[in-house]
């Protein structure tokens, strides 16, 4: 079964894909984009992944491009064509070609990458990851931009450290974020969120109501490695992986060392809310 693409709105395999080398995604490296999965076939939060790409868009200077009622049918076709149970999607929007000074440029170029959904191993739920801190900030930490070139040291750092993520830390020592992740620990009943400017996680905010349904208090904080050292819990959140436990930073233990009881119980409730709400976008679409 082949990954499939979708280049400005022709669908095509993923090998046989192609973006102009003029296109300013290329020439500057600026872009936006956005990852998601679906479950059963049917993509989860996608409102929420397209609001959070127009603001990115439009942060970059981008006219809007996708709209739900146009693209989700579009995608939907797309999924089935692969054949897939389940998909992994990029969507990344870039100005487009070149057209004059430096940034001039006529109409957005839209790429939709789906590729085979893998879970990730049953050992990071099991048996956690670890992770290492890292001085530096992401390029516009609202948004998820292509410009990835500051959280390559970090990503080298953990490679070398055999851990699984790397997070930014300021120059006061605040966490902020992982390269690829948002970070959360839970300390005496409470999960607590970075205050510092960094993304605002879809999965995140959908992990926040089943947290305090589950009568664990939700708060922003400033948070240092310190802080972590101290906490009974840490995670980190993401489309596709969901919740991981992290059991190591920067070598050393997080809580007991090993994934605590409310990693396993938050990820599972996540995942059963996430399966039907992705079920009932797809109904009422």
């Amino acid at each position: 079964m082949p990954d499939m693409a979708l280049v400005n709105g022709q669908l095509t395999t993923l090998a046989e894909a192609t973006v102009s080398v003029c296109d300013l995604g290329f020439l500057r490296g600026i872009g936006a984009f956005e990852t998601l999965r679906s479950y059963a076939g049917h993509p989860h939060a996608l409102s929420e992944h397209l609001r959070r790409l127009g603001a990115a868009a439009e942060a970059l200077g981008i006219p809007p491009v996708l709209t739900e009622v146009e693209f989700r049918p579009q995608l939907a076709a797309a999924v089935q064509a692969t054949g897939y149970s389940d998909v992994r999607v990029n969507l990344i929007v870039t100005p487009g070609l070149h057209t004059d000074g430096v940034f001039g440029a006529d109409q957005p170029t839209v790429v939709v990458l789906l590729r085979e959904l893998h879970e990730p191993p049953a050992a990071w739920y099991t048996d956690g990851v670890g992770a290492v801190t890292f001085r530096g900030a992401r390029v516009c930490p609202q948004f998820k931009t292509t410009a990835y070139i500051t959280g390559r040291e970090g990503l080298l750092a953990a490679e070398r450290a055999g851990a699984h993520e790397a997070i930014y830390c300021d120059e006061q020592g605040l966490i902020a974020e992982g390269v690829t992740s948002n970070v959360l620990i839970l300390k005496d009943g409470a999960v607590l969120s970075p205050r510092i400017s960094n993304l605002p996680g879809i999965t995140r905010a959908g992990l926040q109501p089943l947290a305090r349904a589950a009568g664990l208090e939700w708060q922003q904080a400033d948070l240092t490695r310190d802080t972590c050292f101290e906490a009974d819990e840490m995670w980190i959140s993401s489309a596709v992986r969901e919740l991981v436990p992290i059991v190591t930073l920067d070598g050393h233990s997080i809580g007991s060392g090993h994934p605590g009881p409310w990693a396993s119980r938050l990820r599972a409730a996540y995942r059963a809310a996430a399966e039907a709400d992705a079920a009932r976008d797809a109904e009422s679409s």
